[in-house]
């Protein structure tokens, strides 16, 4: 069974028509035929749901498609079969049912379907998962969100989302979902396969999923918390989170002992480190990794590329510096 056949938007033998319309719901693009022995025969079958718009696609021939930069738009792409090789900037995925890929959109993308190629794909727009993702670390993200192109179904974590991501698409063929009687469980659903998408998938904003608050926490180290994260761009001190938090600075330490087993000033800076590799690990990086750290209260720079190493396991420089090339294509 073809998914979402009764979702369909055309099918056609003519390579022209296809690429005009599969450009009118995501962007322009060239498409070009790299083989005449296949049959060339392109289908596109589409529903729209409260956050996404889940997608199916198929070509028959091996085919070259070159969009260059989506703009504002991710793609995660989940063959169901066939291969391709998905170049998304300095990356390339050989994907195939055991590797799917996500399109960053800062990024130029030249992909390579083969001929049995055929893949369900998820639209979101930029704006829409950003905002998700600011809600669900509690930060506002300064540099635009960057996964790892290469999604890899062979991890439990991610295997489990694709098996979610393939029982929506079965309530959809059903009409379980992505209809009127359902909005509210399809808005749900989709938050919940976007949400543990991100929390799985690597991106520059992985390191705060680890760094979560403790839900058991009494109720001054969550106003503690809650000012660290709010002003660790400030010249705070122990005194004026402490102050912040309506106790003791004696009562505060105490508290993060217990709950996290750090002292305060320690997970002031913890935060500080998580937000430079936030801003490193976006690509889009064009001030030096001293004015950086200075801006989020770090301006020692010995001291903070020590911090850096002991926390990431790298120099804040080899972030930056691999980030910055990873966005651009070397092909």
């Amino acid at each position: 069974m073809i998914p979402l056949a009764q979702y369909a938007l055309f099918e056609t033998w003519d390579p022209d028509q296809a690429r005009e319309m599969v450009a009118e719901k995501f962007c322009p693009h060239s498409l070009q035929r790299l083989d005449t022995v296949d049959r060339f025969h392109a289908r596109h079958h589409l529903v729209r749901g409260a956050m996404v718009s889940i997608n199916y696609i198929q070509y028959g021939a091996t085919v070259l498609i070159d969009p260059g930069e989506l703009g504002d738009f991710y793609l995660i792409q989940i063959p169901i079969s066939g291969s391709a090789q998905i170049g998304n900037g300095a990356s390339v995925v050989d994907s195939d049912i055991r590797s799917g890929s996500i399109l960053n959109p800062d990024r130029k993308t030249r992909m390579i379907w083969s001929a049995g190629c055929r893949q369900l794909i998820i639209y979101i727009a930029q704006n829409e998962i950003a905002e998700f993702a600011q809600r669900m670390i509690g930060r506002s993200i300064s540099q635009p969100l960057v996964f790892d192109p290469h999604i890899d179904f062979r991890r439990r974590e991610i295997h489990n989302w694709r098996r979610k991501v393939l029982a929506m698409y079965a309530a959809a063929d059903e009409k379980r979902l992505f209809c009127a009687a359902s909005r509210l469980q399809q808005k749900m659903i989709e938050e919940q396969l976007i949400g543990e998408f991100l929390w799985n998938q690597p991106s520059n904003i992985s390191q705060f999923y680890s760094n979560r608050p403790e839900p058991h926490a009494v109720g001054y180290v969550n106003r503690a918390r809650r000012y660290i994260i709010d002003n660790a761009h400030r010249s705070i001190a122990l005194s004026d989170i402490a102050r912040a938090a309506d106790v003791s600075v004696r009562a505060l330490q105490y508290g993060f002992h217990r709950t996290y087993a750090q002292s305060p000033i320690q997970a002031l800076r913890k935060e500080r480190l998580m937000r430079v590799r936030s801003e490193l690990a976006s690509g889009h990086c064009q001030s030096s990794v001293s004015r950086i750290a200075a801006k989020w209260g770090m301006p020692h720079f010995g001291r903070f590329a020590q911090y850096y190493f002991s926390e990431f396991g790298e120099l804040p420089s080899a972030t930056k510096t691999n980030a910055n090339r990873n966005r651009f294509s070397v092909r």
